[in-house]
């Protein structure tokens, strides 16, 4: 079975635009969302969206190593965000049976993941879809 995954950490907020975190953090998204803009696929965003994303071939838990990685010097400002309102998330997404995927199962967060997400107070959220007929 060939899986597909990818994972992102977001910051959301009905108040806070993904210009005014990239500010305050000094670091900037892979990508944005603006509250009620049109986006590709016409469905008009419910609140401002930061992501850094991570997508790749390889097994989701590098992947979530690297993305915290990338995250680590911000986590302080993350947290600052999230004092004030700002909701943090770690989103993994797996497509089983995908005709792109690889051959990657199971996954695992190291420690080092968990104590970045619990300091930034930031949830887990994973989706996962089997795309078999």
């Amino acid at each position: 079975m060939k899986v597909h995954q990818y994972c992102y950490f977001a910051l959301k907020s009905e108040t806070v635009s993904a210009g005014e975190i990239t500010a305050r953090l000094g670091m900037a998204p892979d990508e944005a969302q603006v509250l009620g803009s049109r986006s590709a696929e016409h469905r008009l965003p419910r609140m401002h969206a930061w992501k850094v994303t991570h997508r790749g071939s390889g097994p989701v838990d590098d992947q979530i190593e690297g993305l915290i990685g990338r995250l680590a010097p911000v986590r302080p400002g993350i947290r600052k965000l999230v004092d004030e309102g700002v909701s943090a998330v770690l989103q993994v997404v797996r497509y089983f049976h995908h005709r792109d995927g690889g051959e990657e199962f199971g996954w695992h967060l190291s420690p080092a993941v968990i104590a970045f997400l619990t300091e930034a107070a930031a949830a887990l959220d994973v989706d996962e879809y089997d795309l078999s007929e």
